[in-house]
């Protein structure tokens, strides 16, 4: 329950934060750097976030979370760059927490309680299908009501994203006991940077596979810049967060899809996986090809205007 709680609080943001930035007047280079500011800030920090949770607490993380996130909602109400540029620092560091903190008390509070190891799995299951289907729907939907059906203005869904995570903070530190990472199997960052260098450079499908998930979220992460400005060139009034409800209501489909596919002997993953990269550049390609042949239409309709003229 908590962890829908908390997600909803990130999920509320998502189909709103390029408009609010363009509703203060800044241009798409400077929306581009806080862009890049959130990215490279859960960049910097990924990579030390789990470790410093193991050593000093999940539960801990998990509250921090809330706190950096909730503070990175409040900076949304200021019009002044640098103010901005502080709420995505934050929003990153709140991302890394959300993506590994969460996972890591789950686990090892499901490993003391003693249940039975396939529970692990369905919860998973549910919390894919349900944190990154359902509830992101719900709260595009929720977001699209509060910005559009009430005219609450951009900043609401930030300030009713507060809101979810002050009440997902407030059962965590009622009802969530404290875990830690394996205090034999704690290492220096240095050390787990070292080691990490060596399994990439000693087996080439570990670096093969960085690769393309780098690849891949790195396009996805040009499509969520991108799908704002691209809706509306002209700053054409769009349901933002009804257009945000279909893409997860895709990316839900596209999760249940993939756990029946996963659940057959045939085909493998690598095979579906190919066709899953086709799939998507193709996808990409599309407004491309729409826009080419817009442009070639058009310039034909002009030439024979002028021939007939």
């Amino acid at each position: 329950m908590v962890v829908y709680v908390s997600i909803a609080g990130d999920w509320l943001q998502g189909p709103y934060v390029y408009y609010l930035y363009s509703t203060y007047g800044f241009g798409k280079g400077e929306i581009g750097q806080l862009f890049i500011a959130g990215f490279g800030s859960s960049m910097l920090f990924g990579t030390i976030v789990g470790s410093l949770a193991d050593k000093q607490g999940r539960r801990r993380a998990c509250v921090t979370y809330c706190i950096t996130y909730i503070l990175s909602c409040i900076t949304k109400h200021s019009p002044q760059y640098k103010i901005l540029m502080i709420g995505r620092v934050l929003g990153g560091i709140a991302t890394s927490l959300l993506f590994s903190a969460f996972e890591s008390w789950l686990v090892a509070e499901h490993n003391k309680r003693g249940f039975e190891q396939q529970w692990l799995s369905l919860t998973f299951s549910k919390a894919i299908f349900l944190g990154n289907g359902l509830v992101a729907i719900l709260s595009g939907l929720f977001g699209n009501l509060l910005v559009d059906s009430l005219s609450l203005g951009p900043v609401a869904p930030f300030d009713a994203a507060a809101c979810f995570l002050a009440i997902g903070m407030a059962i965590i530190l009622s009802s969530w006991t404290e875990n830690f990472g394996d205090s034999s199997e704690n290492k220096d960052l240095l050390t787990q940077f070292r080691g990490a260098a060596v399994a990439i450079a000693s087996d080439e499908k570990i670096a093969l596979l960085g690769a393309i998930q780098s690849l891949f979220e790195g396009s996805m992460y040009t499509f969520v810049f991108l799908w704002t400005p691209a809706l509306s060139p002209n700053d054409e009034e769009i349901p933002h967060g009804f257009i945000f409800a279909t893409f997860m209501l895709a990316s839900m489909l596209g999760s249940s899809l993939a756990s029946r596919l996963m659940a057959r002997s045939s085909p493998r993953v690598e095979s579906y996986m190919q066709i899953v990269f086709v799939i998507s550049s193709a996808s990409l390609l599309l407004p491309i090809i729409t826009n080419v042949c817009s442009n070639i239409s058009l310039s034909l309709c002009i030439y024979i205007y002028y021939i007939y003229l």
